[in-house]
């Protein structure tokens, strides 16, 4: 952790913006301090659905920490920090009832986790245009995952174009925990991850600017679940997937100003396809409008739905020829509708920031229409309290 940490602090030091920082007066760094606290309830597992007396899933208390320095909009550096705390139970293998009726059991004991999350962002403006870099590290009990990235931004147009290229590179260790007990845990495993992403900003008119993205993520290695199992006729086996997936996206951004009503609607779309055959759609449409007493309200809604992996079952009869299974619910085919609702309030230098969010899956959920759905698809709610101060 410790070896992790200085290669961070290392990398930053090294970035284009600290050398400029080094030489400007104190006196022109423009200082923000942020926090936020987030309380994340999953709903209990319905009877019906559940082969046991376990019901009760996750409850996560998240803190974060963010402080920034901006040099006159010339460079930027900034620091985020954020642990988490989780308790709770969790989907393990899905099975039949004596009614033939599909149903999950649950990790038997509740699982206590924690993690902790590091990332240090730095920018800088020049004649190439805005570069930008990013490392981070995300530890816990049985997973460290170690990151880089960099951004470069253009504009052109007077400004009224804007294209951007990112690119991002991490490694994860992967050590599951009671490997001597589970036989179907290894003891240590590794991913990588890839991805790379384009995208075009075009302000269209004095009301209204659009955004184009293409991605690709490219992730290999150890991509299975170590904490699943798969229940095959009366054997059960561990959770196996493909050791390769390469994924695109598609993204569309609209920003439109209401001149009449001084507020904003914002519309985002996402096409997300990969080679386990996974298709997934989100829409995303967030009104934003100013109130009083320097007030800010944002409502927003979520549909989202998704096709099932191409070795995702609900039960599986007899062997894959393949040798993939998994009954993971995130493999299955299921929609969502989440709503959110964001009030902030500006006191001189402070913003008060609080949010609530509730979020809902099903297989009939959103624009998706499954015939059966999987029985551990959860629920949610989120609130977040928080603030940013300037200085």
């Amino acid at each position: 952790m410790n070896k992790a940490l200085e290669a961070l602090t290392k990398a930053v030091l090294a970035l284009p913006c600290i050398s400029i920082a080094q030489d400007t007066d104190i006196g022109d760094i423009e200082w923000n301090f942020g926090y936020r606290h987030h309380d994340y309830k999953e709903k209990p597992l319905s009877k019906n659905k559940s082969a046991g007396e376990q019901l009760s899933r996750y409850d996560i208390d998240v803190n974060q920490f963010h402080i920034a320095a901006d040099w006159n909009d010339s460079a930027s550096i900034s620091l985020d920090y954020q642990r988490e705390v989780m308790s709770g139970a969790s989907p393990w293998f899905t099975s039949k009832n004596e009614s033939g009726d599909i149903v999950q059991v649950m990790s038997g004991a509740s699982i206590f986790d924690t993690r902790t999350d590091v990332q240090l962002k730095g920018a800088y403006n020049n004649q190439l245009g805005r570069l930008g870099a990013v490392t981070a590290l995300s530890n816990e009990d049985d997973y460290r995952s170690l990151s880089f990235g960099a951004e470069l931004s253009k504009d052109f147009n007077n400004k009224l174009t804007t294209i951007s290229i990112a690119g991002d590179f991490s490694n994860d260790d992967i050590n599951p925990t009671d490997s001597e007990i589970y036989p179907t845990r290894p003891d240590s495993e590794s991913k990588h991850s890839t991805s790379f992403l384009v995208s075009l900003s075009q302000v269209i008119n004095q009301k209204s600017m659009a955004q184009f993205s293409i991605g690709y993520i490219r992730n290999s290695g150890f991509l299975s679940d170590p904490y699943k199992l798969v229940q095959i006729g009366f054997e059960l086996k561990g959770d196996s997937r493909p050791k390769r997936k390469v994924a695109k996206t598609l993204s569309v951004r609209y920003r439109y100003f209401l001149t009449e009503l001084d507020s904003a609607l914002h519309f985002d779309y996402r096409y997300y396809w990969n080679d386990w055959k996974v298709k997934s759609h989100t829409f995303d449409l967030n009104y934003v409008q100013p109130l009083p007493w320097e007030t800010m309200l944002k409502l927003g809604v979520r549909l989202y739905n998704q096709d099932s992996s191409f070795f995702y079952q609900h039960f599986y009869e007899q062997e894959r020829v393949d040798g993939y299974y998994s009954t993971d619910y995130r493999l299955s085919e299921y929609g969502v509708v989440s709503y959110r609702l964001d009030i902030a309030k500006s006191l001189n230098n402070i913003t008060l920031h609080a949010s609530v969010m509730r979020y809902q899956s099903g297989g009939n959920k959103g624009l998706s229409n499954a015939n059966s759905e999987n029985p551990a698809l959860l629920d949610f709610d989120l609130i977040s309290l928080g603030f940013d101060y300037k200085f």
